[in-house]
């Protein structure tokens, strides 16, 4: 099964306990002070969590491509109130990098995912309820 089966394959409220589970086990992981704006954001979040508790990669491999995504966006912005700054698109950027590093991930199959993800409209499911929230609850553990 791939890491984004265990993730994305499921409803939205198994999604968050899925991701509960693997915020507790997080080294230095603290539930209470995750917030995402995103669905995508929580996704990218448990699939890169999913991925480590795997053994896919070592977590302070992915700490050093997180730490180095943000420098070279610091480098290149002019103000840290940028507002094309967003931590997860640095883990997104993180994650790529440690598992194209250990030969889990294709480039071109990425590219080609990504295209189409991006030729997909924003709204396509607007019609679809979502009431499900986008939070981890710090009294479940």
């Amino acid at each position: 099964m791939s890491i984004d089966a265990l993730i994305l394959d499921l409803p939205a409220a198994d999604q968050r306990r899925v991701v509960e589970q693997l915020v507790c086990g997080l080294p230095g992981g603290r539930p209470d002070q995750l917030s995402f704006e995103q669905p995508w954001e929580i996704r990218a979040f448990a699939i890169a969590i999913a991925a480590h508790n795997a053994g896919e990669y070592h977590w302070p491999s992915f700490q050093g491509a997180l730490i180095d995504s943000i420098k070279e966006w610091e480098a290149t912005s002019s103000t840290l109130d940028d507002p094309s700054w967003s931590y997860y698109e640095h883990w997104v950027t993180a994650l790529e990098t440690v598992l194209g590093n250990a030969g889990m991930l294709d480039a071109a199959g990425l590219d080609a995912r990504t295209r189409d993800v991006l030729a997909t409209p924003a709204n396509r499911n607007h019609h679809e309820a979502h009431l499900e929230p986008i939070a981890i609850d710090p009294a479940r553990a």
